[in-house]
């Protein structure tokens, strides 16, 4: 009797496909390193002094967040374990943080540069086992994630090009960086391999100082950005009349939009800095820090578009002027409760009445960039109102959204020393639309 059982099987195909389990696994282990580097891209925008890289970082950061979200959501569709159950892996983590403790911008694109070629022959190799019927929702999220490799490839290789061309020390560091951080993969994929990825030997790091990620403060090109000096005789944001020469104008409101980096900024420290929150948490975060970049790329357009240098302005960092080991644990909610609860929600009127002002002039343009931002804040205020009383929990303090709210305008109008008794504070902040007209500055729209 001929019995199949025992017939040989072709050896070329043992090996050769991924069970359900096997592909969830390496999708799991292509999220955190995309995780990872947007990481990296978002906390080393604050190190970057040229405007236009900081928007660059802001996009790459988010995309980055962009194809972890959609390997997310692939894997939940697999069996194995849940990735909101996980954290980073730590040799992961460790391998991201020592790759990106570079010593300059050209050497943070060198290592970018590495790890990005890195990951994609990663993914080729994962696209090259995957059945293209078995697994064609697989493919289908490889193929969304990979159409950006060019762009972030050719990005991060055009910004080394030249780079110590002319700097025979930066050439140097540039040569010792790459092989380090080709090192650094090689002693990952080797723990990998072994099994025992907890026991990584990390090369030794070469001997330079960190410029990045996330510095005390902020690089800046202030010859483009001229940084605004704080003058005590204004307490509400932009009424001194020095920051901008639209002060008395309805397109102030673009000069404000162009200040938003600052804002930007500020998130990048909690997007790196903050750990072990839900990994929605950082999708939404993502997006909210790549639209202030956006913001502030927009009123940078349209002043000049209406013949305006940058340099004719004053702008804000976001960097708080301390390392993030020396934060306080409170500074990071009380800064996110203070921009979603106070400073967005206050703008809704100013940018209404700015869109219908515009309008009045025939700017549409203008109107509908006002328009856009609503859109965006609105969207960030919800962020606010789910993930501030989570931030809180962080720090084992209890409260919620209307709480975390209330506290946040206390706060303002405790900074902008306009009430005389507590009690007096607490009516102030009741009264919304009032509180927003005393803690922000009003704009002439009857004025183009």
């Amino acid at each position: 009797m001929n019995d199949r059982r025992n017939k040989t099987i072709i050896t070329h195909q043992r090996g050769r496909f991924l069970s359900p389990e096997d592909t969830a696994k390496r999708l799991t282990e292509l999220f955190w390193e995309e995780f990872e580097l947007s990481r990296a891209a978002f906390g080393w925008l604050p190190a970057m002094e040229d405007f236009e890289t900081k928007g660059a970082l802001s996009r790459f950061g988010y995309l980055h967040n962009g194809h972890a979200k959609l390997l997310s959501e692939r894997v939940a569709e697999l069996p194995g374990p849940s990735l909101e159950r996980q954290l980073s892996p730590v040799h992961v983590r460790e391998a991201y943080e020592r790759a990106f403790s570079a010593p300059s911008e050209a050497a943070f694109f060198q290592g970018y540069a590495v790890v990005l070629g890195k990951l994609y022959e990663t993914y080729d190799r994962l696209q090259y086992r995957l059945d293209p019927i078995l697994d064609a929702p697989t493919l289908d999220t490889l193929r969304y994630i990979l159409k950006d490799r060019m762009e972030m490839l050719r990005y991060a290789n055009d910004k080394t090009f030249f780079a110590g061309a002319d700097d025979p020390l930066l050439a140097e560091q540039l040569i010792v960086w790459r092989s380090y951080v080709e090192q650094l993969w090689n002693a990952l994929e080797a723990a990998a391999k072994s099994g025992t990825p907890g026991a990584v030997e990390w090369p030794a790091i070469p001997n330079y100082e960190t410029a990045g990620p996330l510095p005390s403060v902020s690089a800046w090109d202030e010859e483009r950005f001229p940084i605004y000096e704080f003058n005590d005789a204004y307490k509400t944001s932009y009424s001194d009349p020095s920051m901008s020469p639209l002060n008395d104008s309805i397109k102030q409101m673009h000069y404000i939009n162009a200040t938003e980096m600052g804002a930007a900024e500020t998130l990048c420290y909690l997007y790196y800095g903050v750990q072990q929150m839900p990994l929605t948490f950082y999708f939404d975060l993502a997006r909210h820090l790549w639209d202030e970049v956006r913001h502030c790329q927009m009123g940078v357009r349209r002043l000049q578009q209406l013949g305006y240098k940058t340099s004719q302005f004053k702008y804000f960092k976001g960097s708080p002027g301390r390392g993030l080991q020396d934060l306080a644990a409170e500074w990071f909610p009380d800064m996110y409760a203070g921009l979603t609860m106070v400073a967005e929600p206050c703008s809704f009127i100013k940018k209404r009445k700015s869109a219908a002002g515009f309008r009045e002039y025939g700017d549409e343009l203008s109107a509908i960039q006002c328009e856009f931002d609503m859109a965006d804040e609105r969207m960030h205020v919800d962020f606010g109102k789910k993930w501030g009383p989570e931030l809180y929990k962080q720090i084992n303090h209890l409260i919620t959204a209307a709480e975390m709210s209330e506290r946040a305008r206390l706060r303002r109008i405790e900074q902008l020393g306009a009430a005389a008794t507590e009690e007096e504070a607490k009516e102030i902040a009741r009264n919304f639309p009032g509180f927003c007209g005393l803690s922000t500055t009003e704009l002439n729209y009857g004025k183009y």
